[in-house]
């Protein structure tokens, strides 16, 4: 500990990642247990999850919507799609079996290992009768991850086309519908996802069945 202002102690920054490396995480890892034994708990819960994933949504409408949209806006776009896809893949996760989810390592909660789990529970439930698109959503959820990563860990290289914004919003609509969330959103977002998700780009066939229909 060091003096701070007034006398105050201010913890060190090592102290300050010792206790959010273990001591924050065992604290919010009771929490999150106490919230899913409750049903009211979870349903609020449930809800301030999808707050903070419609203000991220929000966030990627204002700069898409922009008409001087600049390149050096590129990386920003991919990121808020990239954490749009990721979150909702853990929503869905966690809601489906809350303890199932916490007892995932914190390192095994990456895009890339959540997505096979996504797969194999969609498999299990038998929510998708039509194993093309299966298939399909694990290839997009493959390409999502790369897109991102080469975003957010500012390589030197990135590969951008606008008609992988549809790919992003074909996965999010298709699992808002598959896992009945639609609910959970206003008109305004609901109506903005689905249409980004049917505006399918033309010339070139990306998915060799659409995952989002209407």
């Amino acid at each position: 500990m060091k003096e701070g202002f007034r006398g105050t102690k201010v913890p060190h920054i090592r102290e300050t990642l010792d206790e959010m490396n273990f001591l924050l995480k065992k604290k919010y890892g009771c929490r999150l247990i106490e919230i899913v034994q409750n049903p009211m708990e979870i349903e609020k819960y449930k809800q301030g999850l999808f707050d903070q994933w419609i203000s991220i949504l929000r966030s990627y409408r204002e700069i898409s919507e922009k008409d001087d949209r600049r390149l050096s806006e590129i990386p920003s776009e991919y990121i808020l799609l990239g954490a749009l896809a990721e979150g909702l893949v853990k929503i869905v996760l966690f809601f489906d079996k809350p303890y199932d989810y916490l007892i995932i390592e914190e390192r095994g909660r990456t895009l890339g290992n959540l997505r096979d789990k996504l797969i194999k529970m969609i498999r299990a439930q038998k929510k998708e009768p039509d194993e093309k698109k299966v298939k399909e959503l694990g290839n997009s959820l493959e390409l999502i991850t790369k897109l991102r990563n080469n975003f957010i860990h500012f390589s030197f290289y990135f590969h951008d086309d606008y008609r992988f914004r549809w790919i992003f919003f074909q996965v999010i609509a298709y699992l808002l519908d598959k896992f009945s969330l639609w609910g959970c959103f206003d008109s305004s977002d609901a109506d903005f996802i689905k249409k980004v998700a049917l505006d399918k780009p033309t010339g070139i066939k990306l998915l060799e069945v659409d995952l989002y229909e209407q």
